[in-house]
């Protein structure tokens, strides 16, 4: 450090320490604005100087203590859930057009040729998808396989010939029967059905 910051320290330090004001710790009644303070009589005051000071007790927690239960509620948690209709749950594949079932589709192209055909489906909004083999699309059909089991049903992506799109759909409550089959084709009027 150079010499003025020591001056300029020299300086500060003294009126930083001189600017310290005591605090005065008791047990004095404070008047409210618009309010009288009671007069305190002697005796009073020599039996508050007289008490001893009371022990600071800290509660003991344990990791119990936090944890939800009759005695013990979150007064911020919404049960709002509880008392919804439960929607079925959501596939966990990609499914192209999720909400457009199989018979609004239409087939507008198709690439053929490559080691990979794609086709092109749009959605009765115009919005165009494109999918390959194995490519799951449309909405799907809910069944229930148990009591407490429901599962969705798609249509997959079986076969992408010249002028259409073969669609399959299994039934996993019953692997014995064969799977439904649905044609798509590329011109308007040809036969859908499979």
């Amino acid at each position: 450090m150079d010499y003025k910051n020591w001056i300029a320290l020299l300086v500060v330090l003294p009126l930083t320490l001189a600017c310290e004001d005591e605090v005065a710790v008791g047990s004095q009644p404070v008047a409210l604005p618009g309010q009288a303070l009671a007069p305190v009589t002697a005796a009073a005051a020599e039996g508050a100087a007289a008490e001893p000071a009371a022990e600071v007790r800290r509660a003991a927690f344990r990791d119990d203590d936090f944890v939800e239960s009759e005695r013990n509620r979150d007064p911020f948690r919404s049960y709002s859930r509880m008392f919804s209709a439960k929607a079925p749950e959501t596939t966990q594949r990609n499914v192209a057009m999720p909400n457009t079932p199989v018979e609004e589709m239409r087939l507008i192209g198709i690439i053929t040729g490559t080691a990979r055909p794609r086709a092109m489906l749009v959605d009765p909004a115009g919005v165009g998808h494109v999918v390959e083999r194995g490519a799951y699309v449309g909405r799907p059909q809910v069944v229930q396989a148990t009591e407490n089991v429901q599962m969705m049903l798609h249509w997959r992506v079986d076969r992408i010939r010249a002028n259409e799109v073969v669609l399959t759909r299994e039934d996993p409550t019953d692997p014995s029967r064969p799977p439904l089959t649905r044609v798509v084709p590329l011109r308007e009027g040809e036969d859908v059905s499979g």
